[in-house]
């Protein structure tokens, strides 16, 4: 009996000690400021529950609730909410792919109408012979490519280029036949040429190097720059030439020329050679131009064609070669950096547009002349547009155009050169001197624009001959 009590006592006593125990790790830590408190409350320690009720009994029950729970913010609930997830998760995605799209995207050349120059190891622009399907060139890590592999890439978009014109013979009518090259310069059919291979033409016919022939007519030409540009209209799309930056030349890398010499029967022959200088300025048929040279064989009928570089693109357009017996290896090209915007233009508007023009003929008049023929040294006025520019501001045949903008000029390279650092609607300044006076005229400049056929004959007949001494030409050379 004594055990029993005795383990009964020693069972009382571990509860004790236990309910000692979780009572101490419950406690709470009294606050520092204690007023307001009850008497009971300063003589123990405070539990959760002994909190709970004492915080509930002295605030209202209406408030109970902000107090005894925290309040949930708003933002938790918006994202919990469905609609508000498929939105944030539209949103997130597609900036997400316009980050890609603009990292990625590259806008083309605005306003250019001729295809842009591919890298190096892209597709080429020539394709199948007569097909006209795009092939791809061999990939080369540095760039350029083999001659066989220049031949087979750009040989598809150069074309011979048949022209029938009309010739005077005495009475008699004649027709004449010569040929030139093209340069296929996008897929819809459009060519580029020289000037000098389709003036006149009555009928223009085109033969690929696959034999598809086809009847093309004149775009638009510009006698300046000696181009042309020509149409055809092809059943599907026709293989064309890569236009590369003749600025990146340098004297001494490879050319490879591509043409018809001669005549049609050796269309598409293949010459080699090198840079042999470039920004070589030229007189050509009394036009200065700046041109690349080269010694690679060109030949009558490789006018118009094309000059490659090593990836197989179009560098320059050849257009002339010096002749001689002790002549060789003197063959030029047009920069294909300075064809591009003159080809765009003809292409756009038929013509080359936001070219100032004075509106007159002139020929240069040396110390030779001058005492000779008693004229001062200047630029004898020998013809005047109807209704142009000099003709609105008085110029007259006869006149002598000694001063262009307060600098003496004696050639018309010289006024020119004046000219074209202007544009139409500027204003020049012109001293002139007429029958021995001094006159001071102002022109405004027109935008230049070809002249039809029609409209080249009416100003033949109507110009006046100008009353000149009958040997006073002989001192040009005529």
């Amino acid at each position: 009996m004594d055990e029993f009590k005795n383990s009964e006592m020693e069972y009382e006593s571990n509860n004790r000690n236990q309910d000692s125990a979780a009572n101490k790790d419950n406690e709470f830590e009294r606050p520092e400021n204690t007023e307001g408190f009850n008497s009971f409350a300063d003589q123990r320690n405070w539990y959760a529950d002994d909190f709970e009720n004492t915080v509930r009994n002295a605030v209202p029950k209406d408030k109970a609730i902000l107090v005894y729970r925290p309040k949930e913010k708003k933002f938790r609930k918006l994202f919990r909410h469905p609609a508000f997830v498929a939105v944030l998760s539209s949103v997130v995605t597609c900036v997400f792919c316009l980050g890609i799209f603009a990292a990625t995207y590259k806008p083309p050349v605005v306003g250019s109408v001729l295809p842009q120059a591919s890298s190096s190891q892209t597709e080429t622009m020539a394709g199948g012979q007569s097909s006209g399907e795009i092939t791809k060139a061999v990939n080369v890590l540095s760039g350029d490519l083999t001659i066989p592999q220049v031949y087979d890439k750009a040989s598809p978009a150069v074309v011979s280029i048949l022209v029938q014109s009309q010739s005077n013979a005495y009475i008699q009518s004649q027709t004449v036949m010569s040929s030139g090259s093209g340069i296929i310069i996008r897929e819809d059919g459009y060519i580029v040429t020289n000037n000098h291979v389709v003036e006149g033409a009555a009928k223009v016919t085109v033969t690929t190097i696959g034999g598809d022939q086809f009847d093309a007519s004149i775009v638009g030409t510009d006698e300046r720059t000696d181009l042309a540009v020509l149409k055809v209209e092809p059943d599907q799309a026709l293989p064309y030439a890569e236009l590369g930056d003749s600025s990146e030349l340098n004297v001494g890398d490879m050319a490879l020329a591509i043409g018809n010499p001669l005549r049609e029967e050796l269309a598409g022959t293949l010459t080699v050679g090198y840079i042999s200088a470039i920004n070589r300025s030229m007189a050509i048929d009394g036009k200065q131009m700046t041109m690349i040279q080269t010694d690679a064989a060109i030949n009558p009928g490789n006018s118009g064609g094309a000059l490659l570089n090593m990836k197989g693109q179009v560098i320059g357009i050849n257009t002339a070669k010096s002749t001689g017996y002790d002549v060789e290896g003197l063959g030029f090209a047009i920069p294909i950096n300075e064809a591009k915007p003159v080809i765009e233009s003809i292409i756009t508007n038929g013509y080359v547009t936001g070219r100032p023009i004075i509106g007159l003929g002139g020929r240069t008049v040396t110390e030779a002349i001058s005492k000779a023929q008693g004229i001062p040294v200047g630029v004898y006025v020998a013809s005047i547009t109807e209704y142009g520019a000099a003709e609105k501001a008085g110029i007259q045949i006869g006149d002598v155009i000694i001063e262009c903008e307060g600098q003496e000029v004696t050639t018309v390279d010289e006024i020119n050169k004046i000219r074209d650092e202007h544009k139409p609607g500027d204003q020049i300044t012109m001293k002139i001197n007429r029958a021995g006076q001094i006159k001071e005229v102002t022109v405004t400049l027109e935008e230049e624009k070809p002249q039809t056929q029609e409209q080249q004959q009416q100003q033949q007949q109507q110009q006046p001959q100008p009353q000149l001494p009958s040997d006073f030409f002989s001192w040009f050379g005529w």
